[in-house]
């Protein structure tokens, strides 16, 4: 899998090294989806994923963060055409309302998964098409913490790091392929791809750049901005490069799942 466009570059221009490389990567999978209008974005966010992933304008976004909302809204040129605070577990549009509805690393965050993918089955239209990626199972195993601690004989102190990770992250479900497809089955949707990515060597250096992007997090809070000039992105893009170009990994701490509604 790989797209003609940079993605990392773009992401790196304007994100802590941690979100780049994984955005980054996400949009390779996510942008190319087939956005058969109207599309829905389940969890938009600030908009700035959608605008490096998406050639076309998203129909609508929504999320539960207010903030984002207004800096999707006023990101030119727009992502989408319309964002809306909503619940993605009481959406408030009528049954067969879209075409599309994608959704990047969100709805792990949502406690009560089995409404979100009911109402994501009900505003699909027969056929149409839901995308989105998730943590993996592998997840808290994969983390460079994690992994160091193992090898240093703890694996105790290993899983206390990976379930810290979940727990700090929000995420309520980190579930293998064969659950996810029961779950998405019993909401009436169909898996019909599945991709794991980002290997175990990728995963590692995602949870060390936490570490190292601590400056980034800094002119974040400070400053508004991520990257206050290219130059200090410039080692990460070597050092995190392969990751983005590596191939798709047998098993991975993240996956892609696109979905049919019959």
């Amino acid at each position: 899998m790989q797209g003609t466009q940079d993605y990392f570059s773009r992401h790196l221009q304007d994100m802590a090294p941690h979100r780049a490389i994984l955005r980054s990567v996400e949009c390779k999978f996510m942008g190319r989806i087939p956005l058969v209008p109207p599309v829905l974005d389940i969890g938009c966010g600030d908009g700035h994923f959608a605008s490096v992933a998406y050639n076309t304008p998203i129909d609508v976004g929504i999320d539960v963060m207010r903030r984002d909302l207004l800096e999707a809204a006023e990101r030119q040129p727009s992502p989408y055409k319309q964002v809306m605070f909503a619940d993605a577990t009481a959406l408030p549009f009528p049954d067969a309302s879209f075409g599309t509805v994608v959704s990047n690393c969100v709805i792990e965050h949502i406690p009560d998964l089995d409404a979100v993918l009911q109402e994501i089955s009900r505003v699909l239209r027969p056929g149409g098409t839901f995308a989105t990626t998730l943590p993996s199972e592998h997840y808290p195993e994969y983390l460079f913490g994690a992994t160091a601690l193992r090898r240093l004989g703890l694996p105790g102190l290993a899983q206390v790091y990976g379930d810290f990770f979940n727990t700090i992250s929000h995420h309520y479900h980190v579930y293998p392929p064969s659950m996810w497809r029961e779950r998405l089955a019993a909401a009436g949707l169909e898996l019909v791809e599945h991709a794991y990515y980002f290997s175990p060597a990728a995963h590692r250096a995602f949870d060390l750049s936490h570490y190292l992007g601590v400056p980034n997090l800094a002119t974040k809070r400070l400053l508004g901005r991520w990257v206050l000039h290219p130059a200090q992105m410039r080692p990460f893009d070597w050092w995190l490069r392969p990751f983005y170009d590596e191939p798709l990994p047998e098993q991975g701490a993240y996956q892609f799942v696109r979905c049919v509604k019959r």
